[in-house]
């Protein structure tokens, strides 16, 4: 009784479960790689949506910012207009007086 005959090639089963062994390896490749995947995907995600969210507040706080800057730059503007009509009138009144014989001394930069 002969067994098999190794010489022809390798017996059917071992050519078989190489190819199986093969197959699971790269599926199993394929699974580890895909949830890899999934996973910085997720991370990328979270990532973009907590630094979306930094903007938006970065943004909502300069927005807030501007318009107290606006708000100030208004009073400024009142507070100029407001002590150019005092000085205006001022210098109107003191040339009403000069006018009626009062001696108003210069005041430190004030011209008349």
């Amino acid at each position: 009784m002969a067994g098999p005959d190794i010489s022809d090639g390798a017996p059917w089963w071992l050519a078989g479960s190489v190819v199986a062994f093969w197959i699971v390896r790269e599926t199993w490749g394929a699974l580890l790689s895909r949830r890899k995947e999934r996973t910085e995907t997720d991370a990328n995600i979270g990532l973009v949506e907590g630094l979306s969210k930094r903007v938006e507040a970065l943004e909502n706080r300069l927005a807030t910012q501007d318009q107290r800057l606006q708000q100030e730059v208004d009073l400024r503007l009142r507070a100029q207009e407001e002590a150019s009509k005092l000085r205006m009138r001022i210098l109107q009144l003191e040339s009403v007086l000069r006018g009626l014989g009062a001696v108003i001394p210069e005041a430190d930069g004030v011209s008349a």
